[in-house]
């Protein structure tokens, strides 16, 4: 649920013209949002150490999350210039 408001808050910078950089922010608290548990669950019992796997899903889900900020912020600007008219 914290992703889709983060991304409709992207979508709401896009829609206010917001700079281009407000989406970056967005992917990053995208991405904070959706690893921080992961990472909690690291320093449980029985730890688990960061593999290769879990770095190669953490660099993909920031390509992803970066994807999805982007066009959140890109439909901002397109329902704004659409609604301008």
């Amino acid at each position: 649920m914290l992703e889709a408001l983060i991304l409709a808050a992207v979508a709401g910078a896009g829609y206010a013209d917001a700079p281009w950089w407000s989406a970056l922010l967005g992917a990053v608290a995208v991405t904070l949002s959706a690893w921080w548990r992961k990472v909690h669950l690291l320093r449980q019992h029985p730890r688990v150490s960061f593999s290769t796997k879990m770095t190669a899903y953490l660099v993909v889900s920031i390509v992803i999350n970066l994807g999805f900020a982007l066009g959140s912020y890109l439909a901002g600007r397109l329902l704004r210039g659409w609604l301008d008219g």
